[in-house]
């Protein structure tokens, strides 16, 4: 697959006016560039839909397409202007920030706007702690690194967000009383979650919790949500979502074969993996899969 790096905005013009271009009142068109998933890029086309914004949606195909973005990873979002100018947005917080702005999902003021964004980091972090400890582990450790998922990382999230959440009146929403960027995303891993292995687990315990699962609800109620989620669009990005996840042996199964001697933690659990014989050249698929591993391993080794 090639993979190119693009500038976000044209050459030779200020910050001030590519500002100004950014933050300009008028309707925007867009065209959002991403897998034919719902993936991490779910919440944003939520908000998109939400917002009666014109858009499409430019799908990518792994490895045959040539990947042309600022960092070489999708997605993108390409911004025309009510102006005119190009504008080019990557890193899905950066992307979702945006679009939560210019939708008027930020909440009513600048501490408001700051509730919405932690709520909305910390539901994310949940996701990717699930992706990367379960989904696309080393299948020796993948039945373990979902007990303590169940046991430990999604009890505490459940509980620190039902209390913010009955800090507000449990109304089905984060913050006051409208919809905002946490709700979609909180509602969106719901939705992830019961694509995978062991999904029915996850939601249930999720469920269970009323003040939870009245985000869900409300969310999956609003009319514009309900004819986006209606689409030919979205129902290729579950299918094929679901597609993707291993069979339901999940104890044997894995998208990662095992690597060369690795430690892999999560909440002091270690695991040492024996190093297998040599093996040719993974493909780039298996190389991006392997870097969220060890990323997330040298993360816990700094911690420690």
């Amino acid at each position: 697959m090639p993979l190119t790096v693009t500038r976000f905005a044209p050459e030779n013009v200020s910050t001030a006016d590519l500002a100004k271009a950014l933050t300009d009142p008028r309707p925007a068109s867009y065209k959002f560039e991403y897998f034919d998933i719902s993936g991490t890029a779910a919440v944003s086309r939520d908000m998109l839909a939400y917002g009666g914004a014109e858009w499409e949606h430019v799908p990518m195909s792994w490895p045959a397409d040539e990947i042309r973005s600022p960092f070489r990873v999708l997605p993108v979002l390409h911004i025309t202007t009510a102006s005119g100018t190009t504008l080019a947005l990557s890193e899905i917080f950066v992307i979702d920030h945006y679009l939560a702005r210019k939708f008027d999902l930020l909440g009513e003021n600048a501490w408001e706007e700051q509730l919405i964004k932690a709520y909305h980091s910390s539901s994310c972090y949940l996701r990717e702690r699930l992706n990367t400890r379960v989904t696309w582990n080393y299948k020796n450790v993948m039945h373990r690194a979902m007990e303590l998922f169940l046991a430990q990382t999604l009890p505490l999230w459940i509980d620190t967000h039902s209390k913010h959440l009955r800090d507000n009146g449990s109304n089905g929403h984060y913050v006051g009383n409208k919809m905002s960027l946490a709700d979609l995303q909180t509602a969106n891993n719901i939705d992830h979650f019961a694509c995978l292995n062991r999904g029915d687990e996850i939601v249930a315990m999720i469920k269970a919790c009323p003040e939870i699962w009245r985000v869900k609800e409300t969310v999956d109620s609003e009319p514009r949500l309900q004819a986006w989620r209606k689409s030919e669009a979205y129902k290729k990005h579950i299918e094929v979502s679901q597609a993707m996840i291993p069979p339901a042996e999940s104890k044997a199964i894995s998208l990662l074969n095992d690597s060369d001697e690795e430690t892999i933690s999560d909440y002091g659990y270690k695991e040492t993996l024996p190093a297998p014989p040599a093996r040719p050249a993974p493909s780039l698929t298996r190389l991006a899969l392997t870097s969220i591993v060890h990323q997330a391993q040298t993360e816990d080794e700094e911690a420690d």
